[in-house]
């Protein structure tokens, strides 16, 4: 309904509400190529009450529904998080639909884009195009052991707060089905760029001190690509580090997410550990720097310069410049890092420097993570095996199959 004014279209529409029984919403109305679309917010309360996900029934036919099969564990990630950050947590908005348009007071003119409010009472329904699951958290799903607690069942207070929406006005079915699948069009964070973003997780937090307080990693990580480029004179990505990291926490540098979290906050979880840890691995990075080559090489060149480019060609030379031969050092350090002793620590950092023949050519790779055909091996066994024959040649205690991996 169109009126002369802001004032008097939020008049109409309260008069509505006081009528009906129903809440008054201030909203955007816009249009997106022929339909009319409505952006507000509503409290997590609302959207408990208004809102159906209408999911298709796992293993059945998904026509009739709007929505792909609700992934319980998905929601629970989510709801988990929210608990666990009450004062600083982030839902991004959903995409819902109404079947009919909700009763809405505009400012009369020829605006594409106006000022509005929208009316709507306890028969109103919305259904989910796009954010079924952050719905699923608010409101709770199942029941028994199985059950999730809605965040609005919470004693934490979330029932107040709110969560964007944006309401596509569409009975079409076919039509709905489409607006799904083109929510769904979004493009992965690559995990190096992740690691940088992600700093609740205790690993993410030391990787980045890691690197800043090294010379050899210092500006020359690629902390936005999903692979490294060819000619590149980023030593590694950002996520490779990572994997290192992993190595000397874990010895498993492809130990799965969930287990990462967890763990981390056990052996990392507090200030002076993670204090303690970044000043060890700096240790490590520092000794390795000073007598490794092509480390030692990499560190006497200028950074961002044209001489920057022998570094594609030392690349191909050393082991020790690929992600394998970075976490077999992470591997090897996790052994060393079992020791009390500090000063015998850095002696074995420096004896894995000059002691290990980190060519690519060299005798103790070929056939573990090199293969005739000089293909480098990523999977665990063979950088398991690696790491042994570095640990032999070294004369420590071979490292048997790491824990976390089992």
């Amino acid at each position: 309904m169109e009126h002369d004014g802001l004032d008097a279209a939020h008049q109409a529409a309260s008069a509505d509400a006081v009528a009906s029984g129903a809440r008054v919403f201030p909203c955007t109305v816009f249009a997106q190529g022929q339909r009319t679309m409505i952006s507000t917010s509503f409290p997590f309360s609302f959207l408990a009450r208004q809102v159906v996900a209408d999911s298709a029934a796992k293993g059945g036919n998904p026509t009739g529904a709007t929505n792909r099969p609700l992934m319980p564990d998905h929601v629970k990630a989510i709801n988990t998080y929210v608990r666990e950050n009450p004062e600083n947590y982030i839902l991004p908005p959903v995409t819902l639909n109404a079947r009919q348009l909700p009763a809405i007071h505009v400012p009369r003119g020829n605006f594409k884009n106006r000022l509005g409010f929208m009316v709507v009472d306890d028969s109103v329904r919305f259904y989910v195009t796009d954010g079924q699951h952050r719905i699923a958290a608010i409101k709770g799903i199942g029941s028994g052991r199985t059950s999730i607690t809605g965040l609005v069942d919470s004693d934490e207070g979330f029932e107040g707060d709110g969560l964007a929406v944006l309401i596509v006005v569409e009975k079409d079915m076919k039509a709905i089905h489409q607006d799904f699948a083109d929510a769904a069009q979004t493009k992965q964070i690559p995990a190096s760029l992740l690691a940088v973003y992600n700093t609740r997780e205790p690993i993410n937090g030391v990787l980045a001190d890691i690197v800043d307080q090294t010379d050899f990693f210092r500006d020359r990580i690629d902390a936005t690509s999903k692979t490294l480029p060819k000619m590149s004179q980023s030593v590694f990505l950002l996520n490779q580090v990572r994997q290192f990291v992993k190595e000397l926490l874990f010895a498993d540098y492809a130990l799965a997410e969930g287990s990462v979290s967890k763990a981390s906050i056990q052996r990392i979880g507090t200030k002076k550990a993670q204090e303690d840890f970044v000043a060890e691995v700096v240790t490590l990075i520092d000794a390795l720097s000073e007598h490794m080559e092509p480390w030692k090489e990499i560190c006497g060149l200028p950074k961002a310069s044209s001489v920057g480019n022998k570094i594609p060609d030392l690349r191909q030379k050393y082991i020790n410049l690929t992600a394998t031969g970075l976490v077999v050092i992470g591997r090897v350090a996790f052994e060393i890092l079992k020791s009390p002793d500090l000063e015998w620590r850095r002696a074995q950092y420096s004896r894995l420097a000059t002691e290990i023949d980190w060519q690519r050519s060299a005798d103790i790779w070929r056939n573990r993570i090199v293969s005739t055909e000089g293909k480098i091996a990523t999977q665990r066994g063979p950088v398991r095996d690696a790491a042994n024959k570095v640990l032999e040649e070294l004369k420590l205690k071979p490292a048997g199959p790491a824990a976390a991996s089992e």
